[in-house]
C-alpha cells in the first residue's frame, strides 16, 4: 500500500510540474528534474526512438556532458537502452561489472536502471516510444526493486506526455500545411482570367474547379494587340505551393512570348521550354500544355504532353496530338504544331486530365455533341455541374479545368 501511495504521489507531482509546458524539450527537462529528486540520482536521460534514422536519440538529459547528449545514438537491441527498448521490459542492474555491458567512465557508481517509455494502451503489438535511464545514485547506494517500480511509473507517465507532444507537433504541421494550401490556392485563383475574353467572331468561356489540395492547373485567353488570339491550358506536376509558384512563372513567360505576332504555337513552346527548363529540372517538375492560336479560317496548336483540343464539327471530332514532350523534360526538345481549317459553328474544347478522370472522355464528347448549339458559358456550366454531381460524395482529387471556344 505504501508503494502504491508513493506511485500515485509521483504521478500527481509529475502532472503538476509538467502542466503548462509548451515543448517536448521543456517536458523532458521537468520530468528529469523530478525524477532525479524522487530517485536521488545525479544522472538521468530520456531517449526517444527516431523513426527516420531508426535509432534512439537523447531528447532530454540531466547531469550528462553536452557532447554526449548531442551525439549519442543507440541502435535497437544494442547496449542497455537498445535492449530495454526492444524487450519493452525495465532493467535493474545492481552492479554493471557483473554483466556483459561495458562500464562507462562517466558513471560514478555501478548501479543503474532503465525503463521503456510506454503508454499502457501501446503495450499491445508495438514498440515503446523510447527509454528513460538513471544512474549515479547519491551516496553511492544501489537501486532497489522499489526504485525500479517508481522509474517504471515515471516512464509510463513520460510516454503519455511525449505522445501528447507528438500530437501537438503533428497538429502544428497540419495547420502549417493547411495555410500553405490556402496560400497556393489563392495564388492559383489570381492567375486565372477574371472575365471572359471579348474577341470578334469568337464565343469563349473557361472554368477551373479546384480540388481540396492544390493542383497546378491553369488556363488563359491571350488577346489584344497585333498578335493572333490564343488559348492556353496547362498543368504543372505536383500538388503544393511549389506547383502554384511554378505556374505563376509559366504564366509570365507565356504572356511574354505569345505577345509577338509572328510566333507560331511550336515556336512559343520551344521558347517556353528553353526559358523554364532549368527551373523545372531543379524543382523536379514538368508542365503539360496545349497552346492554340485562332486565325481567320484556321486554328494552329501544339500539345506539349497534353491532351489535344477536341474540335467538334457536326457530330465528329478532330483531336490530333502533336505528340511532343512535356515542358521541362528535355532542354533542347523540338516542338511541332497542327493546322486545322476551321468552320463557323466549330466547338473547340481544351481540358486537363482532372476533368477526364471524373467524367470520362466519351461522356465529355456526348455532352458537347448534345449541347453544341448552346453558348460557351452554358456548355462550361453544364460540364462543371456534371463534375460537381460526380464528386459530391467523393472529393475531387485533382483540379478539373476546361475552356470552350465556339467559332
Amino acid at each position: 500500500m505504501k508503494d502504491e501511495n508513493k506511485q500515485l504521489s509521483v504521478l500527481y507531482e509529475l502532472s503538476r510540474v509538467i502542466t503548462g509546458s509548451s515543448s517536448m524539450e521543456n517536458v523532458c527537462d521537468k520530468i528529469l528534474e523530478r525524477t532525479a529528486a524522487i530517485l536521488k540520482v545525479s544522472k538521468a536521460s530520456i531517449m526517444k526512438f527516431d523513426s527516420g534514422s531508426g535509432v534512439l536519440k537523447i531528447v532530454g538529459a540531466k547531469g550528462l556532458p553536452k557532447e554526449i547528449v548531442e551525439k549519442a545514438e543507440v541502435k535497437v537491441g544494442e547496449g542497455i537502452s537498445g535492449k530495454v527498448f526492444k524487450s519493452n521490459s525495465p532493467l535493474l542492474i545492481k552492479d554493471i561489472r557483473s554483466t556483459k555491458f561495458s562500464v562507462r567512465r562517466r558513471y560514478q557508481n555501478t548501479s543503474l536502471m532503465s525503463a521503456p517509455v510506454t503508454c499502457l494502451p501501446m503495450r499491445v503489438g508495438g514498440l515503446p516510444i523510447g527509454v528513460i535511464n538513471v544512474t549515479d545514485k547519491k551516496g553511492g547506494g544501489v537501486f532497489t526493486d522499489t526504485d525500479l517500480k517508481l522509474l517504471t511509473t515515471i516512464a509510463n507517465q513520460t510516454a503519455a506526455y511525449l505522445h501528447l507532444c507528438d500530437m501537438v507537433e503533428e497538429a502544428k504541421k497540419a495547420e502549417h500545411l493547411k495555410r500553405e494550401v490556402e496560400l497556393a490556392r489563392e495564388i492559383q485563383r489570381r492567375l486565372l482570367p477574371k472575365a471572359r475574353p471579348s474577341i470578334r467572331g469568337i464565343d469563349a468561356a473557361g472554368a477551373c474547379i479546384m480540388a481540396e489540395h492544390v493542383g497546378g492547373d491553369y488556363y488563359d485567353f491571350l488577346t489584344g494587340g497585333i498578335r493572333p488570339s490564343a488559348v492556353v491550358v496547362a498543368d504543372v506536376s505536383g500538388h503544393s505551393i511549389g506547383a502554384a509558384l511554378t505556374m505563376s512563372a509559366f504564366r509570365s513567360a507565356v504572356r511574354s512570348e505569345s505577345a509577338a505576332a509572328h510566333l507560331s504555337p511550336a515556336i512559343v513552346a520551344d521558347k517556353l521550354n528553353a526559358i523554364l527548363y532549368d527551373d523545372l529540372e531543379a524543382a523536379e517538375q514538368f508542365i503539360s500544355m496545349v497552346y492554340l492560336q485562332i486565325l481567320p479560317g484556321i486554328v494552329k496548336y501544339t500539345t506539349a504532353g497534353h491532351y489535344p483540343p477536341l474540335i467538334l464539327r457536326g457530330k465528329s471530332f478532330i483531336n490530333h496530338s502533336t505528340e511532343d514532350l512535356f515542358l521541362g523534360v528535355e532542354k533542347f526538345s523540338e516542338y511541332h504544331e497542327k493546322r486545322v481549317e476551321s468552320e463557323k459553328g466549330d466547338v473547340i474544347t481544351l481540358y486537363t486530365d482532372g476533368l477526364i478522370a471524373v467524367i470520362g472522355m466519351e461522356h465529355l464528347k456526348r455532352i458537347l455533341i448534345q449541347n453544341k448549339n448552346r453558348t460557351a458559358v452554358q456548355i462550361v456550366n453544364l460540364i462543371c455541374n456534371q463534375i460537381r454531381l460526380r464528386t459530391a460524395k467523393k472529393p475531387l482529387r485533382d483540379d478539373a479545368t476546361l475552356v470552350v471556344v465556339r467559332l
